[in-house]
């Protein structure tokens, strides 16, 4: 069976950043995306996240595309410039193999 070489980017960014996230997924070519709600944990800040939420606004969620290596140096480059605007995003890119290439841009 072959595989194909793809990158995947997880993006952990508080709720009221999602549509800035989506829209720049989408802008950088990404065919996709996938978002888990309710993320938390505890790090250098301290606790953060969703585990006190009581609303759609506040909390932490995961946003995760799988693309090409192309789309994901777009993608990264968004995300360095929103980073630099202040905003706290975690930002994780692994390598990944794929049965499907064609459902992955």
């Amino acid at each position: 069976m072959k595989l194909y070489d793809k990158k995947r980017i997880s993006i952990i960014v508080e709720k009221a950043c999602r549509d800035k996230i989506i829209k720049l997924l989408e802008k950088s070519g990404a065919s996709g995306f996938t978002v888990y709600k309710d993320i938390y944990g505890k790090g250098k800040s301290g606790m953060r996240g969703d585990y006190s939420s009581i609303n759609e606004i506040s909390g932490n969620l995961e946003i995760i595309s799988i693309t090409s290596p192309e789309v994901a140096e777009r993608i990264l480059q968004g995300l360095s410039d929103i980073i630099e605007k202040g905003f706290i995003i975690t930002v994780h890119v692994m390598d990944v193999k794929v049965i499907r290439d064609d459902h992955f841009a």
